[in-house]
């Protein structure tokens, strides 16, 4: 189940317009449908997949987004660092918004499929400083470390 978060309207227009002024750098338009997933990602504490977005994409009148439809946006999004994508063991990517967030890692429970995000400037700071030392300039990154969660292992669930 995806877990909405309180933003505010004033917060969601003033993100809509800084991911206006980048996606018109790169000559894009912001459409109805770019914006209404961006809304989705926005309004969403979750990783979501695109199956899940299709699905909270389902307005009133039962229509709803066409799963090409969000794959291309989405796409296009992650080409302008806007959303990032993350594969996890069952071969389906899920999407969140990048776009003015804080360095974090995947922490992804191989039991329950939750993902916790862990922030830490100093092992990023240590990461980009070692790419740094091979002379490797990243252009973005994702960390999943896969493991345990807290809530299964109190469940007994461990890995051997």
């Amino acid at each position: 189940m995806c877990k909405k978060i309180d933003n505010n309207i004033e917060d969601f227009l003033e993100f809509i317009e800084l991911i206006n002024k980048r996606l018109i750098s790169h000559e894009q338009i912001l459409t109805p449908n770019k914006e209404f997933i961006l809304k989705i990602l926005f309004d969403n504490s979750e990783h979501l997949s695109v199956n899940e977005i299709v699905n909270l994409s389902k307005t009133e009148d039962g229509k709803k987004l066409d799963t090409t439809t969000v794959y291309r946006i989405l796409s296009n999004f992650e080409t302008f660092n806007i959303i990032d994508s993350i594969l996890l063991d069952d071969n389906k990517r899920r999407y969140e918004l990048s776009y003015l967030k804080k360095p974090h890692y995947h922490l992804y429970c191989q039991y329950c499929s939750q993902i916790i995000e862990f922030e830490s400037l100093d092992i990023h700071d240590k990461f980009l400083s070692q790419l740094n030392n091979i002379n490797f300039q990243p252009t973005s990154f994702n960390v999943i470390i896969n493991g345990v969660c807290k809530k299964c292992q109190t469940r007994g669930n461990k890995l051997v």
